[in-house]
């Protein structure tokens, strides 16, 4: 179905690369059902969307709030991200009215006093949206103007000095891991839905998993700069390294630190067999994992069965 992205653009201030994603991110999940089995909804982009969020906003609090406890830290992330703030948002952008896509739900006004509801869910998937299609810097600069700023720019203090760094560069980076790792399961695992994207999430990030990439870093090898002595977990490492991209002036900072993440800690199989295994436990068939989540399309079907059975043979061996 077509359809004109210029209304939504011109009332966001953005003007999409791909303007399929900004649709995904305003097709909730009762408008999707309706339009037919395999239709996508915007859960993913929401899944994506809140974590980009999260992590734009502890990068201004660890930029503009060093004299802050990380308990304040949480505090202020928490009153940002209500969802009665999202939604008031959603509507102030001009975007209720119409946005996003629904079928068979009560009426907007009722929707709107109830939370979760399609207008707080629809802000995170959007920014999601904007992350994928234009790139973290450019959503972290909307999302400071639009969310961020006009809540806490008043508020600030010229305090330079940092109250806590081990902790507050320990909050940063778990935010920060949290958008690196999802957007390679986004990315690489098309389809599969936001419950088992969170049981990857934590199958590559749990304890032992960050205890043992740990291990794996040479501290003295890498040019962290002044965060450096406050490196003590793997957290705290990969808010560094993205720290020295940004100071260094990198708009692709984030980039940079998840294709570091993404070549020395993962295993591209091992993370698809994990997907597949969960998936098969879902009941989905074979040929639909090779079709819709391994990228292969009927006429190379043969291929992708091949490929498919390597991996699972891979993981009886």
């Amino acid at each position: 179905m077509e359809w004109n992205p210029a209304p939504v653009e011109a009332k966001i201030g953005i003007q999409f690369k791909n303007s399929d994603i900004l649709r995904l991110a305003l097709s909730h999940p009762s408008y999707s059902e309706q339009l037919g089995e395999g239709t996508e909804n915007n859960e993913r982009l929401e899944f994506l969307g809140n974590a980009v969020i999260n992590f734009a906003i502890a990068s201004y609090l660890y930029s503009h709030t060093p004299y802050l406890e990380v308990t304040n830290f949480a505090a202020l992330r928490d009153k940002l991200t209500e969802g009665e703030r999202l939604t008031k948002l959603w509507y102030q952008l001009g975007l209720g009215e119409a946005y996003p896509f629904l079928v068979n739900m009560p009426e907007r006004f009722i929707l709107r006093q109830k939370f979760p509801n399609p207008f707080d869910t629809g802000f995170k998937a959007l920014v999601g949206a904007i992350h994928l299609d234009r790139g973290f810097s450019q959503t972290r600069n909307w999302l400071n103007k639009k969310l961020i700023s006009p809540v806490l720019e008043r508020y600030l203090k010229p305090i330079k000095e940092r109250s806590n760094p081990n902790k507050q560069l320990q909050f940063l980076g778990d935010h920060l891991l949290k958008v690196v790792v999802l957007e390679y399961l986004y990315r690489h695992l098309p389809n599969v839905r936001v419950a088992r994207l969170g049981e990857l999430y934590r199958e590559l990030t749990g304890r032992e998993r960050q205890t043992e990439y740990f291990k794996q870093v040479d501290l003295a090898a890498l040019n962290l700069g002044e965060e450096k002595i406050y490196v003590k977990s793997f957290k705290a490492l990969v808010a560094g390294i993205y720290l020295q991209h940004q100071a260094a002036g990198d708009k692709g900072a984030l980039k940079k630190t998840e294709n570091w993440f993404v070549e020395e800690f993962v295993d591209g199989d091992e993370v698809l067999r994990i997907a597949i295994a969960l998936l098969l436990e879902d009941g989905k068939a074979q040929k639909w994992i090779i079709r819709h989540v391994m990228g292969y399309e009927s006429k190379d079907y043969h291929e992708g069965r091949e490929r498919f059975n390597q991996l699972m043979e891979g993981k009886k061996s």
